[in-house]
């Protein structure tokens, strides 16, 4: 399989994982729900292996990790286990934007070009319409190889100014979720903070947490308790095979970081309790985004086949439950070659949970049935 754009992006062997558990750990709960949705994807090969962690206003309430991180080594999945996270990088992206101009150095409201000059011939945009994915640039899902160097986000970034068709829509009139207008969000924070995005997001977000778990990913880099990335296949014999090779940090603002299922639940209790910055600021992100003309960015969705999303709005990185929902929620999905996620704060019941996959989105993770898991024991 070439190393594309496409196989980069996706947001969206023979051995038996099935009886193949770690041995619980911090329970408060019994999770035996979850148990059994992760051990049903497990045997019925959806994934070689899961974690799972479910907290409570910042208490970890369960964790558990399920099946195989590497196939070939026998290497079983722990709660500290290291898997790509793909586009649950972009809320960690916004709120390093927000990190800058909660200390001053960037306005969000102001034209990108400022601060990054390849983009002074394109029509203006700002860091938060990127944020809010309403400033329209063109996400290139080809399947062109892509360089094989390793290229800054700037670098990125100015590729995407480049483009022919660098924009899907006027800037501000419209709604589409588009991977590059996260990659310039990235060149953006290189560009203000005088760092490389994965310096950062160290400097503006995992440290000041505590959270190392969550990081910039590279494929040089050596990650104690990192697996294995697999796709599925059609062979009954060879279940998994490795997923497509690439360099995850080439996925920037938009999908690079990597992190643990435990990492993730504490960043959501970390940022809905205004440890990062102040409840304004907090505010900000979690706010839907807004068109140009006032309206809610989910009144003109460009592309008609994201009317399933009903009345769920887009905030920074974050999708926002709409009121049709029973229980107000945050949630996105990450999936990057080789890798799937999920991570969900239900925000009345201070209950987040974060499920992570070693094998590319599909079916036959067991997302929907922990979700369900986690409603029945932690929400009832």
């Amino acid at each position: 399989m070439q190393f594309t754009r496409r196989a980069m992006m996706a947001g969206s062997a023979a051995l038996s994982t099935s009886g193949a558990l770690a041995k619980p750990v911090k329970r408060t709960a019994s999770g035996k729900g979850i148990d059994a949705a992760v051990a049903e994807s497990l045997a019925n090969r959806g994934t070689p292996g899961a974690a799972v962690a479910v907290a409570r206003n910042g208490t970890m309430a369960y964790s558990r990790g399920f099946g195989m991180a590497n196939l070939e080594t026998g290497t079983q999945v722990g709660p500290d286990t290291i898997f790509g996270i793909g586009s649950l990088t972009k809320q960690f992206t916004a709120a390093a934007a927000i990190k800058l101009a909660a200390q001053g150095k960037l306005d969000l409201k102001a034209p990108v070009a400022e601060r990054l000059p390849a983009f002074k011939i394109l029509k203006p945009f700002s860091a938060l319409e990127l944020m809010h994915q309403t400033a329209g640039l063109h996400s290139d899902e080809s399947d062109e190889p892509v360089a094989p160097r390793t290229l800054t986000q700037i670098e990125l970034a100015a590729e995407i100014a480049g483009q022919k068709q660098p924009f899907d829509f006027e800037p501000g009139s419209a709604w589409l979720y588009s991977n590059a207008n996260y990659i310039v969000l990235g060149a953006l924070i290189e560009a203000v903070s005088g760092q490389s995005y994965a310096d950062a997001i160290k400097t503006l977000i995992a440290g000041p947490l505590g959270l190392p778990q969550l990081a910039s990913d590279s494929s040089r880099d050596i990650v104690p308790h990192r697996a294995s990335g697999y796709s599925a296949t059609d062979n009954a014999a060879q279940t998994f095979i490795h997923a497509a090779s690439l360099d995850p940090s080439q996925a920037g603002g938009a999908g690079a970081m990597r992190g643990s299922a435990e990492a993730l639940c504490h960043w959501h209790h970390a940022l809905l309790t205004a440890r990062l910055f102040d409840q304004a600021h907090v505010d900000l992100m979690l706010s839907p985004g807004r068109l140009r003309d006032g309206r809610l960015s989910s009144a003109n969705r460009f592309n008609p086949d994201d009317a399933h999303y009903g009345d769920t709005e887009y905030a920074c990185g974050l999708l926002v439950s709409g009121p049709s929902e029973a229980r107000a929620n945050l949630v996105h999905y990450g999936a990057i070659s080789g890798y799937s996620a999920v991570l969900q704060t239900y925000r009345d019941q201070g209950v987040t949970f974060a499920v992570l996959c070693n094998a590319d989105i599909g079916p036959g993770v067991p997302f929907r049935a922990v979700r369900k898991a986690v409603i029945a024991e932690w929400l009832r």
